[in-house]
């Protein structure tokens, strides 16, 4: 069959098919970093463990990625017209690096240790729980895009895969922006002024031993 002008019609493509990669790193403890090193990392600001007094006692450092790949399936319609649809689209998303600090002033076994610690921890929760909820949200966002994406057609392969990418790009665009204001709304409850308060006093006040060494 061919359309107006003598250019062949688009071939009626599979559906496409969303494969979803789940990808969370071990997760690692460091306990060799001083307080101002750890004040020092990129992260999440205020960062956790943090006291009354300002000082970076512990970080949970958890980066968070994705990639993709389209697999498209493309014709020739004649007359250098090509068409073509996505058939696969390929996500990995997840964390790809998640670490504990807790400052080396801090004696391991240590009660203020063990405080800081459980805190930095009720990060990694969060995160993890985060993760389960939005991989089935994530997969079916995807599934709408392609799912209702026509074949493009251009002058080259390479504008057809380019026709075919920018809406998927958008969507992975916003669906990061969604997963990170999610993300920092969710670890701002965890880190309040109240919490860093109690940290502080915690353990009768065993941390004003460790914070005269800085």
């Amino acid at each position: 069959m061919t359309a107006q002008g003598g250019v062949a019609a688009c071939p009626d493509f599979a559906p496409a098919r969303v494969v979803l990669d789940l990808q969370i790193a071990p997760l690692r403890t460091d306990y060799s970093q001083s307080i101002r090193q750890l004040a020092q990392k990129p992260g999440r600001r205020p960062v956790a463990g943090r006291t009354a007094n300002s000082h970076t006692l512990g970080l949970a450092a958890i980066q968070y990625n994705q990639q993709w790949q389209a697999g498209v399936m493309t014709a020739s319609l004649g007359q250098g017209r090509y068409c073509g649809a996505a058939q696969t689209l390929t996500v990995t998303f997840g964390y790809d690096e998640r670490t504990v600090y807790v400052a080396r002033e801090l004696p391991q076994g240590s009660c203020i240790h063990g405080e800081v610690l459980a805190h930095e921890m009720r990060h990694v929760t969060v995160d993890e729980q985060l993760l389960r909820e939005y991989v089935p949200v994530l997969k079916r966002r995807l599934e709408d895009v392609v799912g209702r994406a026509r074949p493009a057609q251009g002058r080259s392969e390479r504008q057809v895969m380019a026709a075919i990418e920018q809406p998927i790009k958008a969507a992975m665009r916003q669906l990061m922006e969604e997963f990170g204001r999610e993300r920092n709304a969710r670890q701002a409850r965890i880190d309040t002024p109240a919490e860093y308060e109690r940290i502080s006093q915690s353990c009768n006040g065993e941390i004003n031993r460790y914070l005269g060494r800085v």
